[in-house]
Order: C-alpha cells, then structure tokens, then sequence
C-alpha cells in the first residue's frame, strides 16, 4: 500500500501547466481577457515552452454579492486577467475551459494568433455558446487585431 500513494502525486505533477511570467522589459503589448461570467484559464505561449497559466484565472459569480470578493483575490479569481506578452507578428494566446465533475469533465481549448504590436491593448474575450468556444480579441482604440483560430500547438 506504500507504494501506491506517490503515484497520484506523480500523475497530478505531469497534467499541471507551467505558469506565465510576463515580460517587462522590450517590445510587450498588454492583453485583458474577460469571458460572460465563466470560470476558465488564460494562457499565453511561450516558444519552445508551450502554452503556459496566467497566475490568475477568470472567476465566475454564481450571484451578485459582494461577499466572496476577498476570497476569490485570495483565490487568484478575477473578472478580468491582464497581463503582458511578447510584441510578435505571430503572438499567440488562448483559454482553457473546463465544465463537469471529476467523472464526467468536458475541456475546452481555444488558441488564436494575432499581431500584437509593442504598446498596444488588446481584449481577448472567451465565449461559450452551446459548447462551441471562441475568443476573440480585439484592439483598443480602433487598432485591428487579426486574430485568427489556430491549432493548440506552441512553435519552438
């Protein structure tokens, strides 16, 4: 029975996601996701490391309180994440949704590639309407994103 304990552990280390440390120095555009009151996780690629976890998540809030805020801070939930990320012609970002219980879960994962120019703000919005997931990103001020569906697949 001792040997069996570590395994879990070793199983649960191998599907956990890296966490994304944003650059702050050089060419960096910043970018808020937000999605319609849907718990999920942002995530950014990082080449040669793959698709990495912003260290906070998207929050849902099953009711308007103001109750649960603290706790959701502690929790690193938020309504909205934003973060920095490479200025790239090929940057790439995506969400990972998960929905169900441990038995039954049903994963969600959506990338898009945009230009994301040095300076510039951009809002990556995830949705999710009758199981089908998209984001979208968008510039401010009028700035175009041409964000575009890619493969979840991180280049080196």
């Amino acid at each position: 029975m001792k040997y069996l304990l570590p395994l879990p552990a070793l199983l649960l280390a191998g599907c956990q996601m890296l966490s994304y440390t944003a650059p702050t120095d050089g060419d960096v555009a910043t970018v808020t996701f937000s999605s319609d009151n849907i718990a999920a996780q942002p995530v950014v690629c990082v080449p040669g490391k793959g698709f990495q976890s912003t260290p906070t998540s998207l929050q849902q809030v099953p009711f308007e309180t103001k109750a649960f805020d603290e706790l959701l801070k502690t929790m690193k939930k938020a309504p909205e994440v934003t973060t920095t990320v490479r200025a790239d012609e090929q940057a790439r970002i995506g969400v990972i949704y998960q929905k169900g219980s441990a038995g039954n879960r049903d994963l969600c994962r959506v990338a898009v590639q945009f230009n994301a120019q040095a300076g510039a703000s951009y809002a990556a919005r995830f949705t999710n309407d009758n199981n089908q997931c998209g984001l979208e990103v968008s510039g401010e001020g009028g700035l175009q994103a041409d964000a575009v569906p890619v493969d979840w697949k991180c280049p080196k």
